[in-house]
């Protein structure tokens, strides 16, 4: 009896390109599984089963998800950590900005030991993006060189400016202001509806799960109530990184199919693929797209970007040369000040500057603003509460979120796998969905709906088919979406607008295995002989892959921390199995967390495949031999 292997291969091309192709090789000698492991029933019968569950979150007929809360025990310690920084010194901003003007802040005058007015020089320089070269990345900028002066205050026509100020002139102070000039190209929408258009905002932070959010965000949170946001319980990851689980989002594609429609290579450009806000821009609506800590960005990172400008408002070339020029405080990778401000505080400024000028002009728009600087640290989201919350009431006191659907998001849960606990935090990410209350009276249906299935398993490909509905409220009447669930077929996504299934299960809904929370999490005693047998396995299907570079070196089971059993139901045996293990490798003490599925063929078990294998600690420089994003995970350079 053979057993297929599935492997994920990297070759080099003529022009030393790495492409990644997927190929089905047949092992010859498929591997055993022990002897002694021939049932499920061996593993429960040797493994102590968790029994302490107080409920659900979940409970429908295709998914249960275990009732953890925010206030377990095994998270005592990291919520006691508060991570804290301070920006260039405690120095206050010499300059500020609103929505058109520059102005000096005479209040910071001592701080910077300026005594007389008039020996205080300050200009701006304006600088735009470039489009880039065939083989540039999205980084490019065009600066002009004239540097206009200004005194107390000053308007500014231009998106992204640069400040130097000097006294007796010494160079003392250099900042970076956004502003959101209203665009010509922006067209109002002919399309005929007795309803006006409702604004999308999309707020995101990467690596929150939805109960640290509730741990670190708690004022946030409390605005988030107070505007009846509704918040949802089963949403699940899909992946393990920022872009994979948010293309899904964005595009309705798997990243895998994203690879088959529009971005063949890491090389290639994101212009040709489906995003959700070209569909809004057709609409006539006005678009924007922005994200802190752009260097690590969701399309920057390992990758080539756009070529084109995405949407009508673009941030990122902003904050990338900003954060070059002026950033400090780094941490785990992310320059957590941008001068005197938070990173993330430079977001927000911007966001707000967004959302105020389209509701001045009346212009609907699609806004996605994402916080990368606010991950990698467990007590790292509290920086922003404060910020996120003032920014959050300010919307709601004014009347912004009369007219605005808000989303506000994270990807998935932070990488930390010790306990059962965080397993399960890391694939149930943070999301909340606010309707403006107009549009809760006029589609009733809709809200109750939303609010249904805020108890039903979720993913990001229900975001997306979400957005598309908001492209056009007005389709969303009642008799709509009764003719469309009576007529729909089972799918990945379905919007959160309309009934999810009750039976769906993480298979119905594209999550795989490794990913999925709806399973019993069984662990297995560390002495049974499937915990190194299976950890064995992965190594061995990593080394064939990197034994196509001569680069990476290969790797040695060091050792086997975990071992989990997933069931759907604990008292049903089945001839298909998945194991999690979680193990370190060496050279680089790389931490793997990885799903064998084990097949039973005639009584005997096979290692059938590797579903899944996440890197789950950083690589950091151990990597830079080669460039494309998932090799990364694996390999160690030698040199």
């Amino acid at each position: 009896m053979r057993s297929a292997m599935l492997y994920t291969t990297y070759k080099v091309d003529a022009e030393q390109k790495i492409k990644h192709q997927e190929m089905e090789t047949l092992a010859t000698e498929p591997l055993k599984v022990p002897e002694s492991i021939k049932h499920l029933s061996d593993i429960l019968t040797s493994t102590k089963i968790r029994l302490d569950l107080k409920g659900y979150f979940i409970k429908t007929k295709g998914c249960r998800i275990p009732d953890v809360r925010a206030s377990d025990t095994s998270n005592e310690k990291t919520v006691s950590e508060n991570f804290t920084v301070t920006c260039n010194d405690g120095l206050p901003p010499l300059i500020d900005s609103n929505l058109t003007h520059l102005y000096l802040l005479q209040t910071s005058f001592a701080a910077y030991e300026i005594k007389s007015y008039d020996a205080l020089k300050c200009c701006y320089s304006v600088f735009q993006r470039k489009i880039p070269g065939k083989n540039e990345s999205d980084t490019q900028l065009v600066i002009n060189v004239e540097c206009t002066p200004f005194n107390a205050t000053c308007k500014v026509n231009h998106e992204y400016i640069r400040v130097t100020c000097w006294y007796n002139s010494n160079e003392i102070y250099k900042d970076f202001f956004a502003f959101v000039p209203v665009k010509d190209k922006i067209k109002v929408s002919t399309t005929e509806s007795p309803f006006p258009p409702v604004n999308v905002l999309v707020i995101g932070i990467q690596a929150i799960s939805r109960l640290n959010f509730h741990r670190q965000m708690q004022s946030t949170a409390l605005v988030l109530e107070e505007i009846g946001a509704i918040e949802f319980f089963g949403h699940s990851n899909t992946a393990n990184n920022t872009f994979s689980n948010l293309i899904p989002m964005l595009t309705g594609l798997t990243e895998d199919e994203l690879v088959k429609n529009c971005w063949p290579s890491r090389y290639s450009r994101f212009d040709s693929c489906p995003f959700i806000w070209k569909e809004f821009h057709n609409n006539g609506y006005a678009t924007a797209f922005a994200e802190d800590a752009s260097h690590i960005g969701i399309f920057n990172l390992n990758k080539m970007g756009f070529e084109k400008q995405p949407t009508d408002y673009l941030w990122g070339p902003f904050n990338y040369f900003s954060e070059s020029q002026i950033g400090s405080e780094y941490n785990s990778n992310i320059y957590q000040c941008v001068g005197n401000r938070y990173m993330h505080e430079t977001l927000i400024q911007y966001m707000e500057k967004f959302t105020d000028t389209m509701h001045i002009n009346k212009i609907p728009y699609f806004g996605m603003f994402w916080s990368n600087s606010l991950s990698q640290e467990i007590t790292k989201p509290k920086l922003g509460d404060s910020d996120y919350a003032n920014f959050l009431n300010k919307m709601r006191i004014e009347g912004l979120l009369n007219d605005t659907v808000l989303i506000f998001m994270s990807d998935y849960g932070m990488h930390k796998l010790h306990t059962y606990q965080e397993r399960m935090e890391e694939r149930l990410p943070l999301l909340y969905i606010s309707l403006p209350e107009g549009y809760k009276k006029v589609y009733r249906h809709v809200f109750m709906n939303l609010k249904e299935n805020s108890k039903r398993l979720t993913t990001p490909f229900d975001l997306h088919e979400t957005l598309k509905d908001l492209r056009n409220t007005y389709s969303l009447t009642n008799e709509t979406l009764n003719i469309r669930v009576q007529a729909r077929e089972k799918k990945k996504g379905y919007s959160l607008f309309e009934p999810i299934p009750i039976n769906r299960n993480c298979n119905d809904a594209g999550i795989e295995s490794n990913w999925c929370t709806c399973q019993q999490n069984i662990d297995v005693d560390k002495n049974h002989p499937i915990v190194n047998e299976s950890a064995r396995f992965v190594v061995e299907h990593m080394n064939s892959i990197l034994k196509e570079h001569s680069s990476c070196a290969s790797l040695s089971l060091v050792e086997v921390s975990n071992v989990r059993l997933h069931v759907l139901d604990i008292t049903i045996d089945t001839s298909i199995q998945d194991y999690t293990v979680v193990f370190r490798t060496t050279p680089g003490d790389a931490i793997f967390e990885a799903v064998v599925r084990v097949h039973q063929t005639n009584s005997i078990n096979y290692f059938d495949s590797v579903i899944s294998n996440n890197r789950i600690n950083l690589y950091g420089y151990q990597s830079l031999c080669v460039t494309d994003p998932h090799l990364k995970f694996y390999c160690y350079c030698k040199q």
